[in-house]
């Protein structure tokens, strides 16, 4: 049974148009990684400064791995310096 994971993160608004294009590269790239189905990805109507992503994974370890390898590899410390506070995460399943 595949496992949804909810994100909701907070640029800084310096870092806005950065973010954007990082965002826009995850929803090209993500899929293509072992375990993940698919990537949504929304930009808040009234506080463009805050996305959220609906992921699909195969599993909970499937995502777990694939943030450990994005972790060893700089991806994360890239990404997260252009947040304004840490991630809101939430693993889901559908009912």
């Amino acid at each position: 049974m595949s496992i949804h994971l909810i994100i909701t993160l907070k640029a800084k608004k310096s870092r806005l148009a950065a973010f954007t294009e990082i965002m826009m590269q995850v929803k090209t790239d993500l899929p293509a990684i072992e375990g993940c189905k698919s990537v949504r990805i929304f930009k808040d109507t009234r506080n463009p400064c805050t996305f959220s992503l609906i992921e699909t994974w195969d599993s909970e370890e499937h995502h777990k791995s694939h943030l450990e390898e994005f972790t060893r590899s700089g991806g994360w410390e890239h990404m997260s310096s252009h947040l304004a506070s840490d991630p809101v995460v939430g693993y889901f399943s559908e009912i």
